[in-house]
């Protein structure tokens, strides 16, 4: 019998048959087919390409343009890290940089949550990554847990009960931010970024404004820092985030891009509605009872054209990554 099984039991996990592993650069990676459990939320990579030419230019925003769905914005008239110059990746969604003498003809793109939940179709981002002979240098791989099954308590549980500890036996480093039930949302660290490997479990929708929600996000964060991120994680966050860790090979579940975005914005919507009456309701109940104002008027009156940031979400397609 496995000795690990009765610390999985007692730390609430279903047991789960054995399965081979294969072993990736020191990550060890579950063969059970996950593909679609979890998805991106953030995504480095370095590529062989260099700005020569206005025209270059041109066709290489055309090519991010088909491939990511978003392309080039403004200039940003700085560089980032080592790279001379630098531009904005669609409506905010993350940056290109390029140029400089000590990055060997390599270009940099950095692509957010946000940018991640844009992108219309992953394989023409892997292809794109793959034409390129680039390199992923950071990528966050999520599971949303809408309804809180698996909360931070539950893994905290998992780290006192040793199940995030390395064959050696040595548990990874672990920090606890606890708002003590205040409805702001409590957030569990295990891993360190300088070590190229974190899991952060944290209430999600108590971090967007809702306190009562239940829902909570496992999120790994990794880096290429002595290991090598292989290209075909894009296609199979799911099977990766539950490698990250022997002890979470619980996420099977397919996961939806929509409903997270859904998610967020129904509790961006409350947010705002709370804020509008306590900042506002007076206003138009005046305008309403006493002044006569139509709805219609009123809202003539007050809209004004544009996106709230918290409902400035992109609109993504119900699609595998």
């Amino acid at each position: 019998m496995d000795a690990a099984l009765p610390a999985q039991q007692a730390a609430g996990i279903e047991p789960v048959e054995d399965s081979p592993r294969q072993v990736i650069r020191g990550e060890i990676h579950s063969d059970t087919p996950h593909a679609y459990s979890a998805f991106i939320d953030w995504l480095n990579f370095t590529f062989r390409w260099r700005l020569t030419t206005g025209n270059n230019f041109r066709a290489f925003d055309k090519e991010l343009r088909e491939c990511f769905g978003f392309g080039l914005g403004a200039c940003r008239n700085k560089g980032h890290l080592n790279y001379k110059e630098s531009w904005v990746l669609g409506d905010d969604y993350g940056f290109f940089a390029t140029g400089g003498e000590s990055v060997g003809g390599t270009s940099f793109v950095t692509i957010s949550g946000k940018g991640c939940h844009a992108v219309a179709h992953w394989g023409k981002v892997h292809d794109f990554i793959a034409r390129y002979k680039g390199r992923i240098t950071r990528i966050d791989l999520a599971y949303d847990d809408l309804e809180g099954l698996r909360d931070v308590a539950f893994g905290l549980r998992l780290y006192l009960s040793g199940q995030f500890s390395t064959n050696a036996g040595r548990p990874p480093s672990v920090q606890m931010i606890d708002d003590f039930d205040s409805g702001k949302g409590k957030t569990l660290y295990i891993g360190n970024r300088k070590n190229g490997k974190l899991l952060r479990v944290y209430e999600k929708g108590k971090q967007l404004g809702d306190a009562a929600s239940p829902w909570t996000r496992w999120e790994v964060e990794l880096h290429n820092k002595d290991r090598e991120i292989p290209l075909r994680a894009i296609f199979e966050p799911g099977r990766f985030l539950a490698g990250s860790y022997p002890c979470m090979d619980w996420v099977s579940s397919n996961q939806s891009r929509i409903k997270t975005v859904q998610a967020t914005a129904r509790i961006g919507l409350d947010v705002l509605l709370k804020h509008c009456r306590l900042s506002y309701g007076k206003l138009i109940w005046v305008m309403r009872d006493v002044l006569g104002y139509t709805p219609e008027q009123i809202v003539q009156a007050l809209a004004v054209e544009g996106y709230p940031e918290r409902l400035n979400l992109p609109m993504v397609a119900e699609s595998p990554p």
